[in-house]
């Protein structure tokens, strides 16, 4: 068997980069299984081997026969539960939000694979849990669909309750004229009305979730309160505050099982101790649920998030949301294309928040974001199109085509009387002729043949008509996809150009997004696989989409791969340089390659002589690399110039606070004033998230994102220059330092252990790949230090408008005092806001801005002692790798020298009095490493070769469905029918026209021999 020790596996995962990311990607997911499965079987292997020779921890002769220490050490840095459950963290968010009803649970469920896994959405819970999907690690075939159900706190259902009923009271008090929202004389805008419709609002809207869980209706609760809800033996109170988990083996059991959680499904709900048990609708109560499936979509870390658009998000909601929001990589924005054409945009539904959020961390751009614009098959008229267009031949074609349909049909219908009529006779009158029968069988040939004939043509036509009509709807889908795609754009670029007027020193080009038309209705027809059933019913295609392609799901698949490789990538090479390192330790500790030599010294002497020396020149080197790159890292400071950033921002900061009063300052009625109602409520809110019911309206209020804004619209062009241009770009050249620090000093390490043990030349230089791919390792740990600057940095300007908040808390709550009321309160209370910006706003600003300061320094300064981490990691793993060259070494000269080879040895412990029966041990358990060695490179081997990994305990599992979405990264431009290219022909009279078929067959035979004779008389 062929040597795995003569191979690179380092070598063969950088091979790979030469490869699209559409190939290698696959292969490193291949590469990264394999080497957690064998890693895993290894531990395994030595772990029974150590467990042979005592396991009291004690390392006697037999035990350090074997290399019993070093075999521990490998076993800890294997932890296969470690490795794989960093692996399992992993985590890449990818939003998908918009407005109930636009299609985002349908579109989920393609991506996913799964038709049915997530139930769709209604507007009864528009603003119900957000909905995770991770990739499902378990192999328990019982556990193959999980969730994970995370109700709400108890504090903050009962903050909720408490508020709900205080608004009832209120509302109570302005019916009964008990209470007054008075104003100023000249306010005809804020009304007593205008202040009840908000209240009345916020009553209904908690209402509509209180009736599913408890089953009372407005009039019910009216005499009830937050304690008669929340009884210790509700059956409601008992799901508070935990997390409830659902496995099941199949699809078809666990999708009615997680409906209930999902939608407004109800079910029976038991309280503690069983006392209590009503069936209800749980999800008003739930915070998040976490589904765990098998999809080739999630491989590599990528979560799908099920989440509402931002301006239908709730207060009570609006913590975790945003949670949310701030982690995504990757946003997919959906809007139903008809939607989209009344609306013409879909960024209605990203905020300004949102916007300045993805913008400053630079993901703003075709792979930030997408737009879906789905359910493309909706509402279109090809004629209407072709009219447009002006395309009348195209309706004049199709016209043309039914014709030529109908005139076929009717010749065929003409033939099918004198057919019956010449199979009647001949088989109802036996005393015809022999030649009378001859010659009216020829006829009814020649008709037969004519009927045939036509029904081809008639097929033909068909044909023809159904690739005509399909395509003009093909073109009808695109031709309104482009004119959204050319408003939606349009738009942007407006937003995009007045953004950069207002930011001082941007420079950012626009970066126009994705936009995909996806039909989903179209493509579950198509799948070849409904939910990994190959014997699930197949629906007709729906017209215009002959393929999966032309339903845009696999353009966007391939979308979202592409946009999440870098995070993912740099992931697993981490984690397989990692597990290189683990390979080429057992690797050289199972060595069988040294040739008998003698020793002139001690391996000690060769350490203290000649190595350690060049072990502290390397660090020294790394050190002054550590200084150097830390120099540029502190460079790359955000925030380092902000004073003309604070001085514009306390003059907005006036201005902005001045127009609180006002419903939308920015809008086509600027003068219209908030309803008294509303703007006493953001008071009490803080200023923070607050939703306004008033009028039937729903509009998102928060007044601290909007001061946060103001300064992070100022400096947003040097952050992103700094933390996702600057630092990124260390990386390379930092990648490159190493090599050139490292390479050297291994090359003169493996130097001299060439002059010290000369005989071991050819063995040696097969050891130079395995020490300098522990570099790999270091430079993964610094990238990944670099990357954890830029984004634990990055993450700081989402918590300004929380810092802003707190320093304004007391004037709020001052705002909202009672001491205000009467009339000209909302003067009154303005005015105390106003007072505040125009006296402190200078050093609200500076002292929230110097906290993100010292935060960001904070995160720069983690930064050399993770380095000196990683130095002296890299330094004790090339030490630990040497010493095991040395220790296999030694131990052959020992087992294959003579007398005169082992001089200076004799005062030596370890294996010289060992046990035979020991070293025998480790010879087998040698000879057994090598072995699955072998099979781990092979494995790796075969991933790279672009080759199935298969083998006896994993023949059975699939390699997925990639290749046939990565290659689909844009919906076809022209149209083809494809394998669809047919048409069913229609028959009439299918089964008299069998018998005529086979009546004539049967005479076929006689007629021929009958009309012989009849030339031979002739002639």
């Amino acid at each position: 068997m062929q040597s795995a020790d003569t191979t690179d596996p380092n070598g063969k995962i950088d091979a790979l980069n030469v490869l699209p990311p559409q190939v290698r990607m696959p292969m490193l997911e291949d590469c990264l299984d394999a080497g957690l499965k064998y890693s895993s079987k290894l531990a395994q292997l030595i772990e029974r081997a150590a467990q042979e020779t005592g396991d009291d921890g004690s390392l006697d002769a037999d035990a350090e026969a074997l290399g019993r220490e070093k075999l521990d050490q490998w076993i800890k840095e294997a932890d296969e539960d470690e490795i794989k459950e960093e692996h399992r963290q992993f985590e890449i968010l990818v939003g998908v939000q918009g407005k109930t009803g636009a299609g985002k649970t349908s579109l989920l469920n393609a991506l996913l694979g799964f038709k049915d896994l997530l139930p769709p959405n209604d507007a009864l819970v528009a603003t119900a849990a957000i909905c995770q999907v991770a990739y499902n690690y378990c192999d328990d075939p019982k556990k193959a669909f999980r969730a994970e159900i995370t109700f709400r706190k108890h504090l903050d259902v009962k903050h909720e309750l408490n508020r709900f009923f205080e608004d009832i009271k209120l509302r109570n008090e302005l019916l009964n004229g008990k209470r007054q929202f008075e104003d100023d004389d000249d306010d005809k805008d804020s009304s007593d009305s205008s202040d009840l419709g908000e209240v009345v609002g916020r009553i209904n809207a908690t209402a509509e979730k209180i009736g599913p869980v408890w089953g009372h209706n407005l009039s019910e609760l009216e005499g009830m309160s937050t304690q008669d809800l929340l009884k210790k033996s509700d059956p409601a109170v008992k799901l508070l505050s935990t997390t409830k988990k659902i496995n099941s083996p199949d699809l078809a059991t666990f999708a009615p099982a997680i409906k209930p959680y999902l939608d407004a499904t109800t079910t029976s709900i038991s309280g503690k101790a069983g006392r209590e048990t009503r069936d209800m609708a749980v999800w008003p109560l739930i915070d998040h649920v976490k589904v765990y499936v098998k999809s080739d979509i999630l491989r590599g870390g990528i979560v799908l998030v099920d989440l509402p658009g931002l301006g239908e998000i709730v207060e009570s909601r609006a913590a975790v949301a945003k949670k949310f929001y701030n982690r995504l990589t990757v946003t997919i924005v959906v809007t139903p294309s008809v939607r989209a054409a009344g609306e013409k945009t879909a960024v209605d539904l990203m905020t300004e928040n949102q916007e300045i959020n993805m913008r400053m961390s630079g993901k703003l751009d075709d792979r930030g974001y997408c737009i879906v614009l789905s359910k493309a098959d909706d509402g279109i008229d090809w004629e209407t199109t072709a009219r447009n267009q002006h395309r009348q031949n195209d309706i004049k074609t199709m016209a043309e085509l039914n014709k030529q349909i109908t005139d076929e049909t009717a010749a065929v219908r003409d033939i099918k009387p004198r057919l019956r009529d010449l199979f009647s006779t001949l088989q109802a009158n036996n005393k015809i002729s022999k030649e009378k029968q001859v010659t009216l069988r020829a006829e009814l040939r020649d008709m037969k043949d004519k009927e045939r004939n036509h029904l081809k043509v008639r097929s033909d036509l068909q044909r023809q008509k159904k690739e005509f009509h399909w395509g003009q709807i093909f073109t009808a889908v695109q031709c309104r996809s482009a004119l959204l795609e050319k408003d939606i754009n349009h738009y942007l670029k407006g937003k995009h150009a007045v953004f950069m007027k207002n930011c001082p020193g941007a420079h950012a080009p626009f970066c126009p997004p994705k936009i995909f038309p996806i039909s989903v209705r179209a493509y579950w027809p198509l799948r070849k696989r409904i939910e990994n059933d190959p014997n699930a019913p197949q629906e007709d295609p729906l017209y215009g989409f002959p393929d999966e392609a032309y339903t845009g799901i696999p353009a966007l698949k391939s979308w979202l791969y592409e946009a999440t490789i870098p995070p993912r990538e740099r992931h697993m090479k981490a984690l397989l340089h990692r597990l290189v390192g683990l390979y080429n330790s057992l690797r050289t500790w199972s060595d069988q390659e040294c040739e008998k030599i003698k020793l002139h010294m001690t391996p000690e002497e060769v350490q203290e002589k000649y190595l350690n020396p060049e072990f502290k020149v390397l660090e020294k080197k790394l050190k002054a690399f550590e200084v150097d790159l830390f120099d540029k890292v502190a460079g790359c400071n955000p925030l380092k110039n902000t004073n003309q950033a604070l001085g514009i921002c306390v003059e907005r900061c006036i201005e902005q606070v001045k127009n609180w009063v006002y419903k939308d300052p920015q809008g086509a009625n600027p003068h219209a004033k908030l309803a008294y109602a509303t703007f006493l409520a953001i008071i009490k809110a803080g200023g923070g998230c607050f939703l306004s019911r008033a009028k039937g309206q729903r509009i998102i209020y928060d007044w601290m994102d909007g001061l946060a804004n103001t300064f992070r619209n100022q400096i947003v062009s040097q952050w992103v220059s700094s933390l996702h241009k600057q630092l990124p770009g260390l990386e390379v050249p930092a990648r490159a330092d190493i090599d050139s620090r490292w390479d050297y000093r291994v090359d003169k390490i493996i130097e001299i252990l060439t002059k010290s043990f000369p005989r071991q030349r050819e063995y040696l230089a097969t050891k130079t790949s395995v020490l300098k791919s522990i570099k790999e390792e270091v430079k993964d740990l610094v990238a990944k230090a670099l990357d954890d600057v830029a984004v634990n940095s990055d993450g700081l300007h989402k918590e300004l408008a929380a810092d802003l908040k707190d320093k304004w808390k007391s004037t709020f709550k001052k705002a909202a005092g009672p001491k205000l009321k009467g009339k000209g309160s909302m003067k009154n209370r303005h005015q105390v806001l106003v007072k505040f910006a125009e006296t402190r706003a200078d050093k609200t600003y500076k002292d929230a801005v110097m906290k993100m300061k010292r935060k960001v320094l904070d995160e720069i300064n983690k930064f050399p002692m993770q380095l000196e981490v990683i130095r002296i990691t890299g330094s004790r793993k090339l030490r630990e790798q040497v010493d095991l060259i040395m220790d296999n070494i030694l131990e052959y000269e020992k087992e294959q020298g003579d007398d005169d080879s082992m001089g200076g040895l004799e005062g030596e412990e370890g294996e010289v009095g060992s046990s035979e029966e020991s070293r025998k041990q480790k010879i087998v358990l040698q000879e057994s490493i090598r072995t699955m060695l072998y099979e781990w490179f092979s494995s790796w081997d075969g991933c790279t070769d672009d080759v199935p990994m298969n083998d006896a305990e994993d023949s059975d599992q699939k390699q997925g469905t990639r290749a046939s979405w990565l290659k689909q990264s844009e919906i076809p431009k022209s149209f083809s029918l494809g394998s669809l290219d047919h048409v069913e022909n229609e028959v009439e009279d299918n089964y008299e026209g069998q018998w005529i078929d086979i009546y004539l067959d049967a005479h076929a035979e006689e007629d021929k021999l009958l009309i012989k004779e009849e030339d031979v008389d002739s002639d």
